[in-house]
């Protein structure tokens, strides 16, 4: 009997995952500047697969290329983040109130577990960074879900863009503040408009948490030292710069 074997995973599809997921940790920051022959010797992935995966990142914006120069991972501005935001106040609820309804009901139960689990461990000692990547790996798994539910293309594919922004945001708050703090009121609300399958209380809930949320980012990213009007600079890459 023959024995088949996975493929092995093509370099360039290895070099794309791991730069999204620096860029989208902000392991590499906002407006910071990347060569391919820079990213292929800390890689050792090799120069073709670095520069298809950055042709990739390019394509989804979340680098831009410099002619001569290499690459800049896309910027941070206030004007963005307030842009991100608002649109996200329209997205979420309407990703909710169309997903809840054809969702498994066994993968809303996973969700509604995972935010209660948040929500135990946010009483530890956890640290905020960890604390933080938590969050995000909860309402990313719930929203996933939901998205998928929708059976929409478009809004799959604007969330997907949305979302990985949303995270930029949050793993560049990291260690400022925790601003996706959420109670355990808010989450035996939300448990229970989803466990009725409520789309319209949901949404209104998400759309409330959107908000607050919004105004925290703002909040907290206009008295950084390190924000100006045009770029938004981490505070630990700022507090090195020469005044």
């Amino acid at each position: 009997m023959a024995v088949y074997e996975p493929e092995a995973v093509p370099l360039r599809e290895i070099a794309y995952q791991r730069l999204r997921e620096d860029i989208l940790s902000c392991r590499l920051p906002p407006g910071h500047r990347i060569t391919e022959r820079q990213i292929a010797a800390e890689t050792k992935l090799g120069i073709s697969a670095i520069r298809e995966a950055l042709t990739r990142l390019d394509h989804e914006g979340l680098v831009h290329t410099q002619p001569r120069r290499g690459y800049q991972v896309k910027p941070m501005t206030l004007k963005g983040v307030d842009d991100l935001f608002t649109f996200w106040e329209l997205l979420g609820p309407e990703t909710v109130r169309r997903g809840i309804t054809g969702v498994a009901r066994e993968q809303l139960e996973r969700a509604v577990a995972g935010f209660e689990q948040f929500v135990q461990q946010a009483t530890t000692d956890m640290p905020g960074p960890e604390l933080t990547q938590v969050w995000l790996a909860v309402s990313e798994d719930a929203f996933a879900v939901l998205v998928n539910a929708t059976d929409n293309p478009y809004i799959v594919n604007a969330y997907r863009a949305v979302a990985g922004e949303l995270r930029r945001v949050l793993s560049l708050l990291n260690d400022s503040v925790l601003i996706f703090s959420v109670s355990p009121q808010y989450v035996a609300g939300w448990s229970e408009a989803v466990g009725r399958r409520d789309g319209e209380r949901a949404a209104e809930l998400t759309r409330e948490y959107i908000r607050q949320s919004h105004s925290r980012v703002l909040r907290t990213l206009a008295r950084w030292p390190s924000v100006t009007s045009t770029e938004i600079v981490p505070l630990q890459q700022s507090a090195t710069r020469p005044v």
